[in-house]
């Protein structure tokens, strides 16, 4: 039995705030089974009441009204479907508070010089700066954006949380719910309410993406990124497996070599099987060592991510280059993340300008075709921070070093130092002893990868941009849609 089936009989408060598909598709799934389940929902809605949004971050007019339709849209499927639909209550922001109001004695913005400042400020004990460089990093594509030129991003932002947090203290004491139900909870629109359920103690739960395209994540009182939760789903999915565990397990990482797009997009699809860099023709007699970096703006604005004792990669990545220039018997790789490939931001700066001029290593660019998995299995040392390209490597057998925090972190398939002098012998000690791979932990993080989440009922997926709800593919109205199409082309912003 899942965690969702277990509600029932309570007063429940759910929040909108991503509406692409899947993420409405499933908020109107886990309304429906809960409804089924005797419970009383009161739907938050925005109707332009955030400032600024993870899918509509320039606040832009026509973008709210597209969305406030389709959100509608699905409301009045699901009425359709549900017999106690009258236990599902519309609830709207400016009716607790009117943003309009509430701006009149909110601070001016403040002018921040660097990231780390922005993300120590507060609102109360709303943590808003936080939540505010989470989304402009998304946002940007950028782990350090330029504050200034983006200071209006933040002062939107934190208005915002500022806003949404006082609402959600407003809401909470109105209907007084038992459990609230948000998205991700890392942004600008849904962070104010999961801080307001911790310091009130209210129980939260969260929904995302599951690990295939035909489930979804629902975890109670834990975010979706918190790798403590993540590790004891791990063990226990594990642990009570009634089906063939280790065969599952190693699905996930054929699917992966065979660039199956079943839970998220492939980085690998477009590069050439089996090729490796030019160089490889000159390493005989040489360690081979590669280093796989993650792209920075993803785990930016997570607490607690990152690497264990470097700043960041690319001072992680720095120091290696600048310790192994004297090992001359050492060919170090470095593989850039594909996920970075055509961005112009400080990360591909930094690995262009400084990483770059280092003779010790050579990089293999995001757009490289070289095929990762070619690259793994021809390496002595695979390093990484984080990147799932970890665990596939322990599962090719494989010597891991894991330098930042990951799911697989627990697993006893990677060598994780305490600090750079430790690595550094771990790299260039020709007899240092690797532990052994125990081959049941890469297949836990295959297995559990292949099997978290709950089954959708409702929504049936057709790729993992578009499904159908009930058979219907949820559509704003074709009206405001075709509106918003002749606004964007008359401001040059349509893109077909």
């Amino acid at each position: 039995m899942s965690q969702l089936e277990t509600i029932t009989n309570q007063t429940i408060l759910v929040q909108t705030t991503y509406q692409p598909t899947p993420h409405l598709e499933t908020e109107l799934e886990i309304m429906e089974r809960l409804l089924q389940q005797g419970n009383t929902i009161y739907w938050i809605i925005c109707q332009g009441d955030f400032q600024v949004c993870f899918h509509n971050p320039k606040h832009k007019e026509m973008d709210c009204k597209v969305c406030y339709s389709r959100v509608n849209k699905g409301f009045n499927v699901l009425k359709k479907q549900v017999i106690a639909h009258q236990n599902l209550h519309i609830l709207k922001y400016n009716s607790f508070l009117k943003l309009e109001e509430f701006k009149k004695d909110f601070p001016p913005t403040t002018v921040f010089s660097e990231l780390k400042d922005l993300k120590k400020h507060h609102y109360k004990k709303y943590d808003s700066g936080m939540a505010t460089a989470s989304s402009l990093v998304s946002y940007t594509r950028n782990h350090e954006p330029d504050l200034l030129k983006h200071e209006e991003f933040i002062y939107r932002g934190l208005l915002t949380g500022a806003y949404l947090y006082e609402t959600f203290h407003l809401i909470l004491n109105e209907i007084k719910p038992s459990l609230v139900i948000l998205f991700n909870g890392r942004f600008i629109e849904n962070r104010p309410l999961l801080r307001v359920c911790q310091e009130r103690n209210v129980n939260y739960a969260t929904h995302e993406r599951g690990g295939k395209i035909n489930n979804f994540l629902f975890r109670i009182n834990s975010i979706p990124h918190s790798i403590e939760t993540i590790s004891a789903e791990m063990e226990s999915l594990w642990k009570n497996a009634q089906n063939d565990k280790e065969a599952i397990g190693k699905t996930f990482y054929t699917n992966r070599i065979k660039r199956v797009e079943d839970a998220w997009y492939s980085f690998t699809k477009e590069q050439q099987e089996g090729r490796l860099p030019e160089s490889f023709q000159s390493n005989e007699g040489k360690k081979v060592v590669t280093i796989f970096n993650s792209s920075l703006d993803e785990y930016e604005g997570l607490e607690g991510f990152g690497p264990y004792f470097y700043p960041n990669d690319n001072e992680g990545i720095r120091q290696i280059c600048e310790s192994l220039e004297a090992f001359p018997n050492i060919k170090l790789y470095l593989r850039v993340h594909p996920n970075l490939k055509g961005l112009d931001n400080k990360q591909n700066d930094y690995l262009k300008n400084v990483i770059a001029k280092s003779k010790a290593v050579e990089i293999i660019a995001a757009e490289d075709s070289v095929d990762t998995y070619a690259l793994i299995n021809q390496s002595d040392i695979i390093v990484v921070f984080g990147s799932t390209v970890g665990a596939e490597a322990a599962f090719a057998g494989k010597n891991v070093v894991l330098l930042g925090r990951a799911a697989y972190e627990n697993l006893d398939c990677v060598i994780i130092p305490k600090s750079h002098d430790e690595l550094m012998k771990i790299l260039t000690e020709d007899n240092y002893q690797f532990p052994k791979i125990n081959p049941e932990a890469p297949l836990k993080y295959g297995y559990w990868n292949e099997s978290f989440g709950i089954d959708y009922k409702y929504y049936e997926p057709i790729h993992l941009a578009k499904g159908t709800f009930h058979g219907k593919l949820i559509k704003a109205n074709p009206i405001v849609s075709e509106w918003r199409r002749i606004v964007q082309k008359l401001n040059g912003t349509y893109k077909k």
